[in-house]
Formats: C-alpha cells, structure tokens, sequence
C-alpha cells in the first residue's frame, strides 16, 4: 500500500505566499519601528531569542529519541554567523534607508546565488541565470545610483545583507543533507542568541510593556513567516510561487509611504521593477514542460 499524499492545492499555495511576502514586509515595519527606539542588537537578540524558543517548543512535540541531534554543529554555527550578519546589515541599514529600496536590494540574493553555486556545488549557470544576474545588478545601479547627490554608502548595508542571505541559503541547502528542517531552524536560533548574547550587555535596554509584546511578537512573526512559507510549497512548485515573493517589495512600498511617509522617487521605481524582472526572467523559462516534472525547490 502506497502512503497518502497529501492534497495540493495551487491557488492556496498561492494565496500562502502572497501572505508569507506581506508578513515578511510587517515584520521589516515592526523591526524598523523597534530599532527606532531601541538598540539594533538588543532588537536582534530579542528575536533570535524568541525564535529560538519557538524552535524548542516544536522539536519537543516529536517523541523520537535523539531528536536535537546534529551531525554538523560547525555547518550550523556558519549559517548562524551568516544569518546574523544578513539580520544586522538589513537592521542597520534601515536606520538610513527606506524600506522599500532596502526590500528591493535584499532581492538581489538570488544573482549572488547564481554567482556563489558554481564554487560550492559546481553548478554551471544557465545563460538565462546570468542574463538575470546582469538585469538584477543594473536594476541595483538604478536604485543606489551611485551618480547622485543622494546616494548614500548606508545603501551597501541592503547589498550586504543580499550577499549573506545567499550565502546563508547554500549552507541551509548543505545542512540539510543531513539534518531535519526543524532541527536546522533550532541550531541557526540557538548559536544566533549565543553570539549575541556576548555583546548584548553593551547594548542593554529597558524595553516597555508594549515595547516587550512588539519584541516577541516579531520574533513570532518571523517564525510564522518561515512556517507558511513551507506549507505553501507543499499545495505548489517553485515555479509558480517564487514570483510572488515579490510582492513583499509592493507592500514595503505600501508600508513605506503610509507609515514612515517615504515616496520611492521615479528611478527607485524603475530600479525596483528591475530586480523584479531579474527573478522572473529565470522563472518564465523554466514555466516550460520540460521543467514541470522537475524536483521541486525546498523551503
């Protein structure tokens, strides 16, 4: 007897992405709106401290011996350092930048995937990958505009946080070789707390009441975010939902000009809908029948 597959359902993955995108942009306002008030890192401690919690909680539901077992601690702790520094860059940098630009630089994470495969796991891009890469770095230039009165070195902190990102995404994929998503997403938690943990005493504050209950709800978003981001890959391929991450670049946009009043000027605009098209271009393609039987990607 063959085991049950579960249903799938594309329109409902859909929808779950489109609120994984929206829920990735509140919780960017939320963490904005905390590092206003209080220390970057005492935000960011916060946070992985929540997730961390959150992680322990669902690995204790699973009865099963050895459960909190790793075979790559090490793998663990780089991916801990390299989500630190993509959470750090992107924090600070939104002391500076407004949000949507700094949304829409962070997207540039898939063209230094395509750039960092080849050394880690050889391989060989498509030209429509690099055609994408190139398309993703002009739409960066547009948005950074180098040439301006305007431009500001803060705007390097959103590109670094794309860089990390992607780094963090190839040593998840490595990781998860050999360990458990919810054992991956409690390590990355745990080492996260533990490093900052050295230095957040230097960056004490004594958050509010409110302050508190917007501290732990960003921690649960974040989480959230990442749960509903697995359970829309399975009711549908990568194919289909991929794209619609970019949604989260319209409804920073959005958030932006009605919270903190920042209006993307007509160049930010037309940069943004670049790094869009940079994504799409990989995804029209492989929309073919020759990629439709294909493995799917992971969460």
């Amino acid at each position: 007897m063959t085991p049950l597959q579960p249903v799938r359902n594309p329109a409902l993955g859909m929808w779950l992405m489109a609120a994984v995108a929206w829920m990735f942009a509140s919780h960017d306002v939320l963490s904005k709106t905390l590092i206003l008030v209080l220390p970057v890192i005492f935000v960011a401690w916060v946070r992985y401290l929540v997730h961390t919690g959150l992680a322990t909680l669902a690995i204790l539901r699973n009865p099963a011996p050895g459960r909190f077992r790793t075979q790559r601690p090490w793998l663990h702790l780089l991916r801990a350092a390299c989500l630190l520094a993509d959470s750090l860059t992107f924090l600070f940098g939104l002391t500076h930048v407004p949000l949507a630009e700094s949304t829409a630089l962070v997207f540039l994470a898939p063209a230094f995937v395509t750039l960092l495969s080849p050394l880690l796991f050889g391989v060989c891009a498509s030209r429509y990958q690099w055609l994408s890469v190139a398309v993703g770095f002009i739409g960066v230039l547009v948005i950074i505009n180098p040439a301006s009165d305007a431009f500001s070195l803060w705007m390097l902190f959103p590109l670094a946080t794309a860089f990390f990102f992607a780094l963090y995404q190839l040593l998840t994929q490595l990781a998860g070789d050999t360990d458990s998503p919810p054992v991956c997403s409690f390590y990355v938690g745990l080492f996260c707390t533990l490093l900052l943990s050295l230095v957040v005493p230097f960056y004490w504050a004594w958050p509010t009441a409110i302050e508190w209950g917007l501290l732990i709800a960003l921690g649960g978003m974040g989480l959230c975010a990442h749960f509903l981001l697995a359970k829309s890959y399975s009711h549908a391929s990568s194919v289909v939902l991929a794209p619609l991450g970019y949604l989260q670049i319209v409804f920073a946009a959005l958030y932006g000009v009605v919270l903190f009043g920042d209006r993307p000027g007509l160049w930010s605009l037309a940069g943004m809908a670049l790094v869009c098209a940079s994504g799409l271009v990989v995804y029209a393609k492989r929309a073919g029948p020759a990629v439709a039987a294909g493995p799917e990607a992971q969460a």
